[in-house]
């Protein structure tokens, strides 16, 4: 996980989430970060920086591309 970058975030699970399933659909493994965290202690999440999609690094642009971020 380490090797990952974030395409985007999201203030809200359900949206990263709808994200993630968009590039999945376009052939890019994505992965949303923070989401226990917004579950359990929403209250955190601005200051965490809302919720992370994160892709590989050679799939960023396609990623942003697909996303439109």
């Amino acid at each position: 996980m380490d090797d990952l970058v974030t395409v985007t975030t999201f203030p809200n699970v359900p949206e990263a989430q709808l994200a993630r399933e968009r590039l999945e659909l376009e052939g890019v493994v994505a992965f949303v970060l923070s989401a226990q965290t917004a579950g359990v202690m929403p209250f955190l999440t601005p200051s965490g920086g809302g919720i992370h999609v994160k892709v590989k690094p050679q799939d960023l642009e396609k990623a942003k591309a697909i996303l439109g971020a």
